[in-house]
Order: structure tokens, then sequence, then C-alpha cells
């Protein structure tokens, strides 16, 4: 009796060892993330881009206060160059960069102005134009009207005209855009990617946080808001009333645009996402983060993080958070969104707006952020490729 149970204890250490050894190559497949001080300027900033300003083919840092805005050029991981972007844009957060005049280099808007780079960004400040749009809290750039070229969708933080709207850029932009309402808007709720195909006809519906709008007619003139993004226990709305991170994305690998969401500018947010149900009709909601953080998720980034070929998701602690402020990878374990594990990749540091995208072209996604109170922008480098390398 007492061999076999010597022998039981040995067989089950080595499966606990064998668990053990397994979850030690797991965790060595996650990629760490180098921190570089990317900058110190500015105070209460938004309008974050990661794109490419100056076509040298590495991404550039795109960011403004109301008032002013700069770009960081990349030159290497701990140097990134200070150059002015522009100023006079009546907005805070609301921003985004891309080809706003079809000439080939990276132009901003920013509310309630666009701004025209000249092609020679290192040396000339970008040409100011009104654009007649609204200063709002989130600005994304998509093909609402299915013409093929990018329209800009608006959400504004005024509480005395909250509204979502989208603007169609004519064919000379500097003529005043053309705005068409889709509903009432709410603190935040659109950015960074709230738009997308969620109805599977073929055209581009919008998010606004705690309902989507269907684009009824394909062409932006006609929507239906939708009262169906109900996470559990209802949503959390604080100070600045209901505001969340969106993105619209296919998070499961079924074939149908979800939406991942993080709860912002409140006490205690969290991450979830809504798997589709029905082409949208039905909605069934996952929590990704734990229930109470304790942070405010004023960021999001939806994207592959560890090179496994499925979607993890990304955020980190913002101004209203109440405990250490941290930034958070929850890696999506089964590839369906149906396990998840969290990873703390940076702590101490405030995050507001990050954005996240391959900066320096070696194949993996990086990540840059900034406060809302402070100045100090930081550069998260991914090491997948450089540890895969060793």
């Amino acid at each position: 009796m007492f061999a076999l149970s010597l022998k039981r204890v040995l067989l089950s250490s080595l499966v606990v060892l064998g668990i053990a050894a397994l979850c030690s190559v797991a965790d060595a497949n996650f990629p760490n993330f180098k921190y570089y001080k990317l900058a110190e300027i500015g105070s209460r900033m938004g309008q974050t881009s990661l794109v490419d300003i100056d076509r040298d083919g590495d991404l550039d840092w795109v960011v403004g206060q109301s008032g002013k805005m700069w770009w960081f050029e990349y030159d290497a991981p701990h140097n990134w160059i200070k150059h002015d972007l522009g100023q006079g844009a009546r907005t805070d957060v609301g921003g985004c960069a891309f080809d706003i005049d079809g000439d080939g280099w990276i132009d901003q808007v920013s509310g309630t102005a666009w701004y025209r780079n000249t092609g020679r960004p290192r040396t000339q400040k970008f040409e100011k134009y009104d654009n007649g749009a609204i200063s709002c809290h989130d600005n994304v750039a998509a093909d609402i009207d299915g013409d093929g070229k990018l329209d800009v969708v608006a959400c504004s933080d005024n509480k005395r005209h909250l509204v979502i709207a989208w603007y169609k850029i004519p064919d000379n932009p500097r003529d005043k855009w053309i705005e068409h309402k889709i509903g009432t808007g709410i603190h935040g709720g659109v950015d960074p990617k709230g738009v997308g195909d969620l109805d599977n006809d073929g055209d581009n519906d919008v998010v606004r946080g705690d309902v989507w709008f269907e684009n009824q007619d394909g062409k932006g003139i006609k929507w239906k808001e939708h009262k169906t993004l109900i996470p559990p226990g209802g949503s959390r709305p604080d100070r600045y009333g209901l505001a969340l991170k969106a993105w619209v994305c296919d998070l499961d690998k079924d074939g149908d645009n979800d939406i991942v969401e993080a709860e912002a500018d409140c006490t205690d947010g969290r991450v979830f996402w809504f798997e589709s149900k029905d082409n949208g009709k039905k909605w069934a909601c996952h929590l990704i983060s734990a229930n109470h953080t304790k942070q405010d998720f004023h960021s999001l980034a939806v994207a592959d993080f560890d090179g496994d070929l499925d979607l993890d998701v990304f955020s980190g602690g913002g101004p209203l958070s109440q405990e250490t402020h941290k930034c958070y990878i929850w890696e999506n374990l089964d590839g369906k969104g149906g396990a998840w594990k969290e990873r703390v990749i940076l702590s101490g540091k405030r995050c507001h707006e990050a954005k996240a995208a391959d900066v320096d072209g070696d194949g993996d996604v990086d990540i840059c952020s900034k406060p809302w109170n402070g100045n100090l922008h930081f550069y998260l480098r991914n090491m997948l490729v450089e540890d895969r390398g060793k």
C-alpha cells in the first residue's frame, strides 16, 4: 500500500511539474514591453495618432492640446524629435490623422479644423483650414456613405449640444465640410474604432458606446438607433456622464463583427466585449477585465500583441483611476474571446488616449501614450521579435 501511495504521489508530482513547465513556456511566449520616455511637453492632451507623417517608413506620434499640436518624429526608441504641427484647434481630445486631400501625405483633423501636411513637415507647420465641424471628444475616420473615400465621425462632449454626426469631405477639402446628424451624443463613445458593418449588409454602422446606429440606406442619411449594448449591472457613468471607448472587430473569428469597449472617465472601469448574435439583432456581453478595477480606462487598442494570430486587448489607467495606474494587455487565450489572461505591462505611469501600431517596422505591435494631467509621453516597445531572435 505504501509503495502504491508513493507511486501516486510521484505521478501527481510529475503532472504538476508538467503543467508548470507548460505554463512557463506559455508565459515565455508573451512579449515583454520595454519602456522609453518619449517626451515631456503639454498638458490635457488628446488628438493622438501613430502614423507616418514624414514618409520615412516608420510611425510618428501625433498629439495635441486645445489650441496647439505637435508631432514627434521617430528616430530611435530612445530618440523622438519634436516638431510643431499647428495651432488654433478648438477641441481637446477629438482628432485623428489621415490623408485628407489625397496628395499622399498624412494630414490632421482636430475638431473644428483640419491641418494640411505641406510635404515638408520637418521644416513647415501644417496649413490650417476651418472645416465647420463641431468641437468634440471623438473623431474617427471611416467611409460612411460607401463612396470609397474617408469621412469623419464626430461625437460632441458639449452638454448643451450633445450630438453625434458625420462629415463628408468635399472634393476641395478647404470648403466647408457637409454635416449629417446620426443621433444624440454622449461624452465619448465612438473613438478609437467604433465604426464597422454590424448587421452584415455591406455598409458601415456607428457605435455610440451604449447604443449602435444602423446605417439604413448605406449612404449615411437614414439612421436607426438600437439600444442593445448593455453590460452586466448596467453602465457606469461618472462626473462627465457616460463615456466609453469602442472598437469594432471580429474578436471570436466567426465571420461577423463584434464590439470591444472600455469604460472611460470613471473611477472603476471595466473592459468587455459584445458578441454579435443574429446580425446585430442581439448581443451577448462578456467581461474581459475584472468586474472591479479601480481604473479609468480612457484608452483602447485591439491587436495581436503576442503574435499568435488572434486579437488581444490593451487599455491603461487614466486620470480618474483610484489605485496605482497600470497598463494592461488581456491575452486572448482561446483565440475566441472565451478565456483571458491579464498581463500588467507597465505600472505607475498615467495612460490616456494611447495608440498601438508597429512603430519601428519590426513586425510586432508597439504602444505610445501620455497622461491627461501631466506631460510625460512614453513609448512601450514590444520586444516579441527581438526576444524570439535570441
